[in-house]
């Protein structure tokens, strides 16, 4: 696929494979790992979450960095160090028990996997741009390589890391993705020789930019501040939505250590690998089939459609999970592969609200700052993970039951598709969700859209 490719880009891709192991297998015992150390499960919760959030707002200083300070080598190589050291001290806290050093590792992991998160793929990007004369397609075949080495890391981590801990306990188990990481710094270093650094940009347009001219609201005629404006307020919506998105780590996680092991052998972290594995078959067909079929049928698959339709999927997601959770606090036994039908639901909602959500704020965002906006894309995810993690710290205070927490967060989510549908009568009108095509700048449109679609 990437025939007379140079080795040290596939350096950078093997590097990426590897770094997404370490991160989504530390990240999949997480929230057991926490109770295990006598949290109760509202905190463990929101330990897992608060991680999060820390991971999907250091991007931001990431993607400042490496454009205006450091450039890109240099910003993955310091913060993969910062990453690396904070693997480790998590190991020996596991080692021996401890919550305070737990705490230091995770802020140290969590710089240090959001800092290199906006560098990684664009780096690799500049490889293609500058060893290829017409890099355009040869630009796109790198990004869908990349792609699937995220997806591969993922889906190994989740079947690898979980068994680990089960077997050897927690300690040995993140020393996998320790280790893991140390070898993909080495194999990114290897290719230094090798590697186009391209120095930092001067006076571009940054993340502090972007968000200082979105609040521009008393400049009528500025065409950029308006338009950031409109992405604003569609964004301002999302955090409700991944803040349930992302407890498939955390309360989906506790919910399934409560059930019965299926034929013994499935640890419930591993239900984990049901969501990437599902994204790459559900994802094609709902843009080959599942649309263009209900367009036929003179049913609308606009952008506001698309996502309010997300929205209420997930609300269906979580009502799901709460009755499951009734049965489960019941005393019954019930299989662990009953949490099938919500992880379905939840991957669904998941391609109806971030795809086309990235798709309507890549269009409307003034074409200097698209790097931008898709960081504060991100940024959204933060603030949702952020919200979770205080939701789950006040349950716990307050002595809400887990199923009422789970039909809340429905109700939320509901809300959340209401009041976007006034939203959406006011930016959505006449925007069509289409493939976004760019052919001045391949590399930044798929790093967008990565961003998004390989969360995490």
């Amino acid at each position: 696929m990437l025939a007379g490719t140079p080795a040290h880009v596939w350096r950078i891709i093997l590097m990426e494979g590897m770094e997404r192991f370490s991160y989504y297998g530390f990240r999949a015992i997480l929230t057991l790992y926490f109770v295990s150390l006598d949290m109760r499960e509202s905190s463990a919760a929101a330990g897992f979450m608060f991680t999060s959030a820390l991971a999907y707002a250091a991007p931001l200083v990431g993607a400042w960095l490496s454009d205006e300070r450091w450039g890109r080598y240099a910003t993955i190589m310091r913060f993969g160090s910062v990453y690396a050291v904070g693997l480790w001290v998590l190991v020996a806290a596991a080692a021996v028990a401890s919550l305070p050093w737990t705490i230091v590792a995770l802020v140290f992991v969590g710089l240090g996997t959001g800092g290199i998160k906006p560098c990684v793929s664009t780096f690799g990007a500049d490889q293609i741009d500058n060893a290829i004369g017409d890099a355009s397609e040869a630009t796109r075949r790198y990004f869908a390589v990349f792609y699937a080495s995220i997806n591969l890391g993922s889906v190994f981590s989740y079947l690898l890391v979980p068994a680990m801990r089960a077997i050897f306990g927690y300690a040995a188990a993140f020393a996998v993705p320790a280790v893991l990481l140390a070898a993909a710094l080495a194999v990114f270093i290897g290719g230094r020789r090798k590697y186009t650094m391209l120095p930092p940009r001067e006076g571009g347009v940054g993340v502090p930019a972007a968000i200082w001219r979105a609040c521009a609201w008393r400049v009528p005629d500025d065409d950029d501040a308006r338009e950031l404006r409109s992405i604003g307020e569609v964004m301002v919506l999302l955090p409700v939505f991944w803040m349930l998105y992302d407890q498939q780590g955390s309360i989906w996680v506790v919910q399934a250590s409560e059930m019965k092991n299926f034929k013994g052998k499935l640890q419930p972290e591993t239900m984990g690998v049901i969501n990437p594995v599902l994204i790459l078959l559900l994802l094609p067909l709902f843009e080959k089939v599942i649309y263009p079929a209900l367009e036929r049928r003179g049913v609308s698959t606009r952008a506001p459609w698309r996502m309010m339709a997300g929205m209420i999927v997930a609300a269906a997601a979580f009502v799901v999970a709460g009755l499951l959770d009734l049965r489960v606090n019941s005393g019954q036994r019930v299989n662990i592969l009953w949490q099938l039908p919500q992880l379905f639901l939840i991957t669904v909602a998941e391609i109806l609200v971030s795809v086309t959500g990235l798709e309507y704020s890549y269009e409307k965002a003034p074409e200097a700052m698209r790097a931008s906006v898709s960081a504060l894309y991100l940024l959204t995810t933060a603030v949702g993970d952020l919200m979770g993690g205080f939701l789950f710290v006040a349950a716990g205070h307050l002595g809400v039951s887990r199923p009422a927490v789970l039909f809340l967060c429905a109700v939320l989510v509901l809300l959340t598709a209401i009041a976007f549908r006034f939203v959406a009568r006011k930016h959505f009108d006449g925007f069509e969700t289409k493939p976004v095509q760019t052919e001045e700048d391949p590399a930044e449109e798929l790093q967008a859209v990565e961003n998004v679609l390989l969360r995490g």
